[in-house]
């Protein structure tokens, strides 16, 4: 890719630069007991990224410099409360 030329826009598509896919599966387990007939008691199993998939960043947008459409990261996780 070369530099466009001054006062122009070059020839690169709007979006044509896309990320990786973001990839994530949690898993939870539960399990309710009857202790007697008041009281009650729950079991849980609780798993996080059970695949341990990494999740690679966004491509640099820079479209004339050296590093661009090169991933050098990780995503930013999600805003889940955990």
């Amino acid at each position: 890719m070369a530099q466009p030329a001054v006062d122009t826009f070059g020839n690169v598509g709007r979006n044509s630069m896309r990320g990786p896919r973001f990839f994530d599966s949690d898993l939870s387990l539960f399990k309710n007991f009857s202790l007697t007939e008041r009281a009650k008691a729950q079991f849980q199993f609780q798993f996080y990224n059970i695949f341990n998939h990494v999740n690679l960043g966004n491509p640099d947008g820079c479209v004339d410099c050296g590093s661009g459409g090169k991933i050098t990261g990780i995503a930013a996780t999600h805003n889940c409360v955990r």
